[in-house]
């Protein structure tokens, strides 16, 4: 076992410093001389830290002195193999595993929830998608991933799959069975690569579901940032056994990596790593506790619910109890506008959609920001109730509304590789033509990012209707040249 007490890219920065160099390297502002007033102001002593790659130093490409033990620490504290740490987030990451497990023309397995940086690595690799279907809640409108039967039967159906990626938990802290459907994949011979952006607070307690590497997951990608200390970019790669080649990943990762890499964001990867080691277990028991006693009080504002495992836990195996999904269809309100009259209350949510918003609680949540967050919820509650305006016809007309909202997402129907679409020669049509045309970009809406068409697929008639229902709503898409989406680009016949 290892020292997880220290940190040693830290100290390694800390020891370099301390020696009081002459810098004639990047950056150029030369140890924060010269940088501009307010990035002063603003960085304080961490400026001195803003150093180029040194030759003192360890390389992110090649890490061999502190910062692969850094690395090393983090796969220890994780029971996993190798990690590999990000400072271009967890897209870079997800897009890495892809490459490094399949190739031009390969069939990788992935479920229509999974964020658009999966169509990214699809592009960048060359790989088929083959799509299972997805469990989908029409109350609460939101995505429950791939049952345990739909995963192995589209295994079933194609032998010639290499891979399969889950996303686990997903933006909502939803589960699939990760347990089985692991074992089922490797029964016949596939990489099981995870998306576990929310997750990498999930092995330190008890009252939180299992996490993927603990139960054989062979690449698993983790957004720290998301849900503990480090900074906002920074993500880490776990990985273990002898399906994934370390060596591939590793090229792969190479090449989505920055060359310059900011030596802050990754000694806030060592230090979130050295946070979890020694405080980690009384950290996320904390943050669980404060998520029930939100929960608790939400529910007793009237017209508010919260979404609890009881309302899905025939459908999903596991569910992250502090993702908190604040429903307000009883007080007739959309999405929408519960988000603005929050944001009133100064109250920023994380996720707006259909009836809900959905806030994160995390390590960096105290009794006084979850009181903060009832108190507000408690006076929209109060104002929607007492507004003598607000009566049946327009609570019908929201609903009504909602309902166009809550619909799954059009199922996915792939006629050329992504790679292949977006490099075929693209025309813009008037969306109002754009009827079985094949897309030549990709169009997602944040949060969460899912694409309800993806670059080299069918636009059918429940993609244009998907997204008239967004823009009806307000929503801007991602990823289209028109922001207005009056026309798209698709592929020239």
């Amino acid at each position: 076992m290892s020292n997880q007490e220290r940190m040693p890219f830290v100290e390694a920065l800390e020891s370099y410093k301390e020696q009081h160099f002459v810098p004639f390297h990047t950056p150029g502002h030369k140890i924060g001389v010269e940088a501009p007033q307010r990035l002063k102001d603003w960085m304080g002593p961490a400026l001195l830290y803003d150093l180029g790659v040194m030759y003192a130093l360890d390389d992110l490409h090649e890490p061999e002195g502190e910062l692969k033990e850094a690395q090393d620490l983090t796969a220890e504290l994780y029971g996993a193999d190798h990690c590999w740490f990000s400072i271009n987030g967890t897209t870079a990451l997800i897009e890495a595993m892809i490459m490094g497990s399949v190739g031009p023309d390969e069939t990788i397995i992935i479920p229509r929830e999974a964020h658009r940086s999966v169509i990214s690595g699809l592009v960048l690799s060359g790989a088929k998608p083959v799509y299972m279907d997805c469990q989908f809640d029409e109350r609460w409108g939101i995505p429950l991933g791939a049952s345990l039967e739909d995963a192995v039967r589209t295994m079933e159906e194609h032998p010639e799959a290499k891979a399969i990626l889950l996303v686990y938990p997903n933006y909502y802290g939803v589960g699939v069975d990760i347990v089985n459907i692991v074992k089922e994949a490797h029964k016949r011979g596939l990489i099981v690569l995870v998306d576990e952006a929310h997750g990498p607070h999930l092995p330190f307690s008890e009252n939180l579901p299992v996490e993927a590497i603990a139960v054989g997951a062979d690449l698993v990608a983790q957004s720290t940032h998301k849900s503990v200390g480090s900074l906002t970019q920074t993500s880490w790669l776990l990985g273990q056994g002898e399906r994934i080649n370390k060596r591939r990943i590793t090229q792969m990762h190479q090449i989505l990596q920055s060359t310059s890499p900011n030596y802050i964001f990754l000694a806030s990867l060592d230090m979130a790593r050295h946070q979890l080691a020694t405080e980690g277990k009384a950290l996320i028991s904390r943050t669980v506790e404060l998520s029930l006693y939100l929960r608790n009080e939400l529910n007793k504002i009237s017209g508010i619910t919260t979404m609890e495992y009881t309302d899905i836990q025939d459908r999903v195996t596991n569910y992250d109890v502090t993702k908190v999904l604040i429903d307000a269809k009883e007080l007739g309100l959309t999405g929408v506008e519960f988000e603005r009259m929050l944001r009133k209350q100064r109250i920023e949510v994380e996720l707006v959609q259909a009836h809900h918003v959905l806030v994160l609680i995390t390590i960096g949540d105290t009794k006084e920001s979850v009181d903060a967050l009832i108190k507000a919820v408690q006076a929209v509650s109060d104002d929607v109730l007492c507004e003598a305006s607000r009566d049946a016809a327009t609570n019908d007309k929201a609903v009504q509304s909602l309902s166009k909202d809550s619909a799954l997402l059009p199922l996915p129907q792939v006629r050329v590789t992504p790679r292949n679409a977006m490099y075929a020669h693209r025309e813009q049509v008037p969306l109002s033509e754009a009827l079985h045309r094949i897309a030549g970009e990709t169009i997602a809406y944040y949060p969460p990012g899912i694409p309800c068409v993806a670059v080299g697929e069918v636009i059918s008639k429940s993609v244009l209707q998907y997204i008239e229902n967004r823009k009806a709503l307000g929503y801007v898409p991602n990823g289209a040249d028109d922001m207005t989406l009056e026309t798209i680009w698709v592929i020239q016949e």
